[in-house]
């Protein structure tokens, strides 16, 4: 168990430094609303044994209510396993913003047990890659001033199953750079302009429009965001009045 000697240590190191741990600690601790990483050194990579966000230890990160011992975060390990299995460095944050909120009227912490292998055993494969690839199964007939999301409802791909084809949002299973794309096709007469959201906040623009042209549109528009696990990322309308079928996508993936 972390050491109550240790974690004063730890805790007495500026967030803002962004403290290591090395590899020989294979235990610690954040308290809640802290930020740290775990590294490990010559070509070793991490494995993470356990994780919980929450609170079994009335000892470690004293202050609060600590009187639980029995306040586990169910997405706390696969979480913490998705950013960190693989990778000789991991940043961490203890935070509800990304594990929820198991005990609400206790004190957390984040405890890690982790340890650094040469190579990762059968059981930890490299990770699956998180891509998906949609399109919209039927032509889209749309009232030119009123924004809709983009529902895009086929799929191709769909690697980390992150895609919602029923509410076209892709939610970010693990925090990192994403690259995401869109095309559209647009018949002669018709107008396709659409924004990238990430949680509802504009990240990009693409202008499709044909309404003077003779001839069908093709368009696309590519942007990468730095995403935290959670975000949501789907398409709107800004003005739209037509979206051809199968020629029209949506695709997304980790980088």
């Amino acid at each position: 168990m972390f050491s109550l000697h240790c974690l004063r240590i730890f805790i007495l190191i500026k967030a803002s430094s962004l403290p290591w741990i090395n590899a020989s600690d294979q235990t610690f601790a954040l308290c809640d609303g802290q930020r740290g990483f775990i590294r490990c050194e010559n070509g070793t990579k991490i494995r993470i044994v356990s994780a919980n966000y929450g609170r079994t230890d009335d000892q470690v990160c004293p202050g609060g209510d600590t009187s639980t011992r029995t306040c586990r975060s169910k997405s706390s390990e696969t979480k913490v396993r998705w950013n960190c299995n693989g990778y000789s460095s991991c940043h961490l944050r203890a935070s509800s913003q990304i594990f929820g909120n198991p005990c609400a009227n206790f004190s957390k912490y984040l405890e890690i047990k982790y340890h650094c292998v040469s190579s990762l055993i059968k059981t930890v494969k490299e990770k699956s890659p998180i891509a998906f690839n949609a399109y919209i199964t039927k032509r889209l007939n749309l009232h030119r001033n009123t924004p809709v999301n983009v529902v895009y409802d086929g799929l191709f791909l769909n690697n980390g199953n992150a895609y919602n084809l029923h509410n076209g949002i892709f939610t970010a299973p693990s925090a990192g750079l994403y690259i995401f794309t869109w095309t559209s096709l647009v018949n002669s007469g018709k107008l396709f302009d659409a924004e990238l959201l990430v949680n509802g906040q504009r990240k990009g623009i693409a202008n499709c429009n044909a309404e003077s042209s003779k001839g069908i549109e093709n368009c696309a528009n590519t942007v990468p965001v730095i995403l935290k696990t959670g975000d949501k990322v789907n398409i709107r309308t800004i003005y739209a009045t037509s979206l051809i079928e199968k020629w029209s996508s949506f695709k997304g993936w980790k980088i």
